[in-house]
């Protein structure tokens, strides 16, 4: 029977579903991912999450499927109506070898009725089937959250609806989170809520457990390591400098190579002060201090926002002071940054921006040492905690405002103390993670990194 219908959708998937927009205008809210995947594309047959703020919220996404070649594309607020227009710039391009979508509690909490929720899910999987007829399609049920009690009868009607047609194609399934959520009392529910809508850890911890054994079955992790012959070496030196480089400079600068010592820094993409970096941008073409490239690829896990100069960033006269902060006391890396605000409490700080990212094409035979430098000229006192995901995990904090925290007594800000973390070593693969927490005061900062590879046992540290 399932055959049948198949037939009878894949005929109507023929007569009326129409070929995606050219590629032609990209929306702006995809146009960073569809240059960087131009500058730097992702590999071909990975699994691609797509969807809503749930999806960009999603920070350790690419660390629960690390064993998967991942591409996270979320974007708040968006709709399945708005999935079409999507397709062609952001599921096309990537080749997927399976798809997961989270999309439709917008669309419901915006007045749309379960019927044309369902609707809108079926021109998705039309446009989808006519391109690409045999990809793996794992679509997530929309469930209830703390605010959508409103929604209830218009969104079991949707999830309905679309699992009976999800039985009509071979290549979809339909992961039924709602099961699971609505078996939940309230006060089990809060537990997985940061805020009304959006997932705190526990409740991603809780999506982790129910998607990815559906996705096993279907998929299997496609992940090889592959060395990479560039990866720095024992010896080696990898320096970031975080934050905007905008046209009128008026906000931060990039940090230009050689610098004053001769070394070679990497720099994200030029953004304006007060610009959003979101989860799954990248780029590639990483140097090490010396300038010789090394083949790593930095990929946003948890959003950022860019921020400096006119913001609290350290500069003259204030620091830096290679005294302080060795080679981190570079100005054009210190003056500006990336800040995230998540905490994971509830009533606590915004969790929009959860701020993280990976680093691949590391050696999983070298160990690592992490040094973080963050500030923000502010009287509150604000610490960060940086964690970093490998084969272990390891963790240190850093208090980066309070009132004259500075080391000369009069600047809100710090500039003398280093967050660091020895004998990191990255996973099977070569990936490390880094989350940023805000553990006090509801911000969390990075303006500079350093990264140092030694033979194992050359430096201290452990797991923790």
């Amino acid at each position: 029977m399932k055959a049948f219908v198949l037939l009878l959708l894949t005929a109507s998937i023929m007569v009326s579903a129409e070929e995606p927009a050219g590629q032609g205008s990209v929306p702006g809210h995809l146009a960073k991912w569809v240059t960087q995947d131009r500058l730097d594309p992702p590999a071909a047959g990975s699994v691609l999450f797509i969807g809503s703020s749930s999806i960009r919220r999603w920070d350790s996404l690419a660390r629960d499927f690390a064993d998967y070649h991942v591409i996270q594309r979320g974007w708040g607020g968006s709709w399945l109506a708005e999935m079409d227009e999507a397709f062609p710039h952001v599921v096309l391009p990537c080749k997927p070898a399976a798809i997961v979508m989270w999309a439709g509690t917008n669309d419901l909490s915006g007045g749309r009725s379960g019927e044309q929720v369902h609707d809108d899910f079926l021109t998705f999987l039309r446009l989808l089937r006519r391109h690409l007829p045999t990809t793996p399609f794992l679509y997530l049920g929309a469930t209830p959250t703390l605010a959508n009690a409103g929604t209830t009868a218009a969104r079991k009607t949707a999830n309905s609806l679309i699992e009976a047609t999800i039985e009509t194609d071979p290549h979809a399934y339909y992961i039924d989170l709602a099961a699971h959520f609505e078996a939940l009392g309230r006060e089990d529910l809060e537990k997985l809520y940061v805020d009304p809508i959006h997932l705190n850890r526990a409740g991603y911890a809780v999506w982790l457990g129910l998607i990815r054994p559906r996705l096993e079955e279907v998929l299997k992790p496609n992940k090889t390591f592959v060395a990479n012959p560039d990866a720095p070496a024992a010896g080696d030196r990898v320096l970031f400098d975080f934050g905007p480089h905008d046209a009128l400079r008026i906000d931060g600068h990039a940090t230009e190579g050689p610098d004053a010592d001769g070394r070679h820094w990497n720099n994200w993409f030029p953004v304006d002060g007060g610009a959003r970096i979101t989860s799954g941008e990248h780029k590639a073409g990483l140097v090490n201090a010396d300038g010789r490239p090394n083949g790593m690829r930095w990929t946003i896990t948890g959003g950022f926002v860019a921020n400096g100069l006119r913001n609290g960033g350290l500069f003259p006269p204030h620091g830096p002071a290679p005294d302080l902060l060795g080679g981190l006391a570079v100005a054009t890396a210190t003056e500006d940054y990336f800040f995230s605000t998540a905490d994971d409490r509830k009533g606590g700080g915004d969790d929009d921006l959860p701020g993280g990212f990976m680093l691949s094409g590391l050696n999983p035979e070298l160990a690592y040492t992490f040094r973080f430098f963050g500030t923000r000229a502010d009287a509150d006192v604000r610490r960060t905690e940086y964690a970093v995901h490998g084969s272990g995990h390891w963790t240190a904090t850093l208090r980066t405002s309070g009132a004259d925290i500075g080391s000369d007594g009069s600047y809100d800000g710090n500039d003398d103390e280093i967050a660091v973390i020895e004998g990191v070593r990255p996973d099977a693969f070569g990936q490390v993670f880094v989350d940023m927490l805000a553990i006090e005061g509801g911000f969390a900062y990075l303006g500079a990194m350093e990264i140092d590879v030694s033979e194992p046992g050359a430096s201290g540290g452990s797991p923790r």
